[in-house]
């Protein structure tokens, strides 16, 4: 993961930006208008050719340097928007988890297409009339899936949403010449925590007992991603005194974090651990990823869906 392209030495003096955003919730164009002043700065190089949630820009234009997709795929439209993006621009960057892993919409994967509508459009109390709409409406996808499924991707930067220093390091490096790395270390890396590789006596949910302040939450039992989840963010959620949830990704040597993290749960607890229904242990571990999981890869083929 990160970035295979670069401008090349003494980068370009205008690079041409373009935005987009599909399957997602325009949380990634935030973070990117939260770096402020450093904005400004990158601003100065760069002219904003389209960005529909940022700028009135129906159109993409041709010869774009740098293209940034937020958002995964869901609907033809996605599919539409993005190869138009992959096809006129030289650097294609994907941004946030719904782009890079399928995000959190990829957790509808876990269910019939027809049952999702169901819950959304008929069973819901709060849609009038309960029917779905499907009116000059995009043709929807079967799964939701991350933008490598279709197009080459260049770079990856993870976050649910990167925080703005990661996306300042990606673009400021990026206009400079540079290739941008992302961090190859853990967020228990990050985290200030004490370990001292006590097994926790169970595996319990945060709403349970009251953790110890300073002591590390996987040590006292408590499911944090910390150890199978990309650094990046400084342990952000376990110095609010919450479990990290993995929005950054798998870590570097991490093949699935996912069944990583369920591996070292069912090693740590010295009790049975805890039946799940699949749809919670899979918002638990895959909060992020699952639709880019070799778990669910190998379920599609299974179906005969590869």
């Amino acid at each position: 993961m990160g970035c295979s392209q670069n401008f090349g030495g003494g980068g370009i003096v205008m690079v041409k930006l373009a935005t987009i955003a599909l399957m997602a919730c325009a949380g990634c164009h935030v973070s990117l208008t939260a770096m402020s002043a450093k904005l400004v700065e990158v601003l100065k190089s760069v002219e904003l050719v389209h960005s529909y949630i940022l700028m009135d820009a129906k159109q993409i234009p041709d010869n774009v340097d740098v293209g940034i997709v937020e958002g995964g795929l869901k609907t033809s439209h996605d599919e539409e928007v993005v190869k138009e993006l992959r096809e006129k621009a030289k650097i294609l960057i994907a941004v946030g988890d719904c782009a890079c892993f399928g995000g959190v919409p990829g957790l509808i994967n876990i269910y019939r297409l027809d049952d999702a509508f169901k819950a959304a459009y008929i069973d819901n109390p709060t849609t009038v009339e309960g029917f779905r709409p499907t009116k000059d409406l995009p043709e929807t996808r079967p799964q939701a899936l991350p933008i490598s499924e279709i197009v080459k991707v260049d770079c990856m930067v993870p976050g649910c949403p990167p925080r703005e220093t990661t996306l300042e390091s990606v673009l400021t490096t990026l206009l400079s010449g540079g290739t941008p790395t992302l961090s190859s270390q853990s967020v228990c890396d990050e985290c200030p925590r004490k370990k001292t590789g006590e097994k926790p006596e169970a595996i319990r949910r945060l709403h349970e007992g009251t953790p110890d302040p300073d002591k590390c939450l996987l040590e006292q039992g408590y499911i944090c991603m910390g150890p199978v989840t990309r650094a990046g963010c400084k342990a952000a959620c376990v110095r609010a005194g919450v479990t990290c949830d993995g929005c950054y990704g798998p870590a570097e040597q991490t093949w699935d974090q996912g069944l990583a993290m369920l591996d070292g749960l069912i090693g740590l607890a010295k009790e049975k651990f805890p039946r799940l229904k699949i749809e919670t242990l899979s918002g638990m571990i895959y909060r992020y990823t699952f639709a880019s999981s070799i778990l669910y890869k190998m379920t599609r083929k299974a179906k005969g869906k590869a």
